[in-house]
């Protein structure tokens, strides 16, 4: 409140209470960021490998290059327990548009077949969330370290090569 230059009170006329403050920020930021975020899908002739690796590589960018990105993750991890509606929030304005874009993509790339679109985008991004939480959240870089090209690589590599339908 102080870096805005108002007063708790001024912020709690607009906002009911912490939950309706914190839904606010997160509609504001899942609209504004590019944080797990992308509006259309690639030109179908991209190879798939080359736009997932991108795609990773945007989301760990996004993240650990923006110290508010880090902070707001900490915040909806730390209050979802006593405010759940935030965690539904998180999920339906930023991780589910996500995922549902990745599902379209694995569904209509011609060169996929993946057996299950679903179950590739949520582990692609459930993993990607994973490694953020426990690298940067957790500070476990030190515990469990490993390169994020070498990380993105394999992550792909498995979800496409794994994944296929027989």
């Amino acid at each position: 409140m102080a870096a805005a230059g108002v007063s708790k009170a001024t912020v709690y006329r607009h906002f009911a209470d912490k939950a309706a403050l914190f839904t606010a920020l997160i509609q504001r930021i899942a609209v504004r960021t590019h944080f797990f975020h992308q509006q259309e899908l690639p030109p179908l002739e991209e190879e798939p490998v080359v736009f997932l690796k991108r795609y990773a590589t945007q989301v760990f960018d996004s993240i650990t290059h923006n110290p508010q990105e880090l902070a707001f993750f900490r915040i909806i991890i730390g209050e979802s327990g006593r405010f759940p509606e935030l965690g539904q929030e998180f999920v339906q304005n930023i991780e589910k548009p996500n995922i549902d874009f990745l599902m379209q993509y694995f569904a209509t790339h011609p060169k996929l077949q993946l057996a299950d679109p679903e179950v590739a985008a949520r582990t692609l991004v459930g993993t990607l969330i994973h490694f953020v939480i426990v690298r940067d959240l957790l500070h476990g870089g030190n515990v469990l370290p490993i390169e994020c090209d070498r990380f993105i690589d394999g992550l792909v590599s498995l979800i496409i090569h794994k994944n296929k339908s027989h």
